[in-house]
């Protein structure tokens, strides 16, 4: 926070406090960051996709609940109009960060300098021209992927069945409990009894391997209901608030973190396309590279929208841990793991960062709000220094992590969608 002098107006010092914030919250822009003689010579950003429906109809979820799910405005698994607005804003502010971080020009040019490849999945192209007509409004614009639903190995990875590690022994699961009783509206043992007699499926009386996969789903459901912004009423059945939502959604989250973080599981996923970022940013630092990069040296900014998945599987081969108890959901619609090469006195490092939208900027469908966006620096496990890896060492640290087995030929040919 700046000094502000006692004799000072109070609009004068809001002022400044608003700078403070504004600055603090731009990707790249913490102070300890902020040295004079670096420069970051090319971002990826790996962002998830908007907000969308349930990939279930409330028919087949009916099963688990007491009471009919809420109908949404478009087809299981779409994109809804609110996670367009949620995506438009989201280019928005990106825009302003990349440009405000010298990344990119202000002026149209620097369509030609940002890359967008997106999953083929209909909700993911959807998102990439939602999040286009954000990041540049007034010039050209263009994203890259294949015919919807052609399988990309780009973010399918080497598996295009999406391979999950098998759940074994997780934790205990307080939140389970309280899933439950916002699906069945209790969780006593006569009623839980009374409901697998009508034919539910209930949470409580699972193996606890089954029980984690399905609310994982069920909890990220209820989530997506408060991120739509339906009326509370509707949210878990009136049974949910803010904090409700950021208590089952932990549920989501230890789901991912068991099944997606092993070795196979991730590799299968995401090996590929961690070796495409490292090949990416070694070509943009100037260095030959066995792989093809995704982008040319040019290319100041690459956007890759995919699911929370790939984020997942990156954060499982990385060792990352991003989880904040005031952002309790890790892999939030539009939620982004960020890489950034730097260039210091002619050495080169990479830093990583995540950006997520809170709940109640999901809820609005606008990241542009003081605080709609929670932006760290993450500690990349294995590498010196608490917030940037020099290149030679993210390079090996790829080089070990990813399987030869999950390199897939070909990556990074989408055609573009105009």
């Amino acid at each position: 926070m700046p000094h502000c002098h006692i004799r000072s107006t109070r609009l004068y010092c809001v002022a400044l406090a608003l700078v403070a914030v504004l600055s603090s919250s731009a990707i790249g822009a913490n102070p300890a960051h902020a040295a004079q003689d670096e420069r970051v010579v090319q971002q990826i950003v790996l962002i998830r996709h908007g907000i969308r429906s349930p990939t279930a109809a409330p028919d087949a979820l009916a099963v688990y609940a007491s009471e009919l799910w809420p109908v949404w405005p478009v087809d299981p698994g779409q994109l809804t109009p609110h996670g367009a607005e949620l995506m438009r804003s989201l280019g928005a502010w990106y825009r302003q960060s990349l440009v405000s971080s010298g990344i990119v020009p202000s002026t149209c040019s620097s369509a030609t300098n940002i890359k967008l490849i997106a999953d083929s999945t209909p909700r993911n192209r959807d998102s990439a021209a939602a999040f286009q007509s954000g990041l540049s409004p007034s010039c050209p614009r263009r994203y890259f992927a294949f015919a919807p639903n052609q399988p990309d190995p780009l973010f399918r990875g080497s598996d295009d069945e999406d391979a999950d590690a098998p759940i074994t022994h997780p934790p205990p699961m307080p939140a389970l409990t309280d899933l439950q009783q916002v699906l069945l509206n209790c969780h006593d043992a006569a009623c839980l009894a009374n409901a697998q007699a009508n034919g539910k499926k209930v949470l409580l009386g699972m193996a606890p391997a089954k029980a984690l996969k399905s609310a994982g789903t069920l909890s990220e459901n209820l989530m997506l209901e408060y991120a739509q912004g339906l009326p509370l009423a509707q949210v878990g059945w009136g049974r949910l608030d803010a904090a409700g939502v950021g208590h089952v959604i932990t549920l989501h989250n230890l789901q991912f973190a068991l099944a997606k973080k092993t070795s196979a599981a991730a590799n299968a996923r995401g090996g590929n396309m961690l070796a495409h970022i490292a090949a990416t940013l070694t070509a943009a630092a100037g260095q030959s590279t066995k792989l093809p990069p995704l982008a040319p040296a040019s290319d100041k900014a690459v956007i890759l929208l995919g699911h929370d998945t790939d984020l997942a599987s990156q954060a499982g081969l990385l060792g990352l841990n991003w989880h904040n108890t005031e952002q309790p959901d890790d892999y939030p619609p539009g939620g982004a793991l960020i890489y950034q090469l730097i260039e210091s006195h002619g050495r080169y490092a990479v830093r990583l960062q995540i950006a997520l939208p809170t709940l109640a900027a999901l809820r609005a469908g606008d990241v542009s709000t003081i605080g709609a966006m929670h932006v760290a620096s993450l500690h990349l496990p294995g590498c010196q220094g608490a917030n940037t890896c020099p290149l030679a060492a993210f390079q090996a640290l790829v080089a070990k992590t990813v399987q030869a087995n999950a390199i897939v030929s070909g990556t990074g040919n989408e055609p573009a969608v105009q």
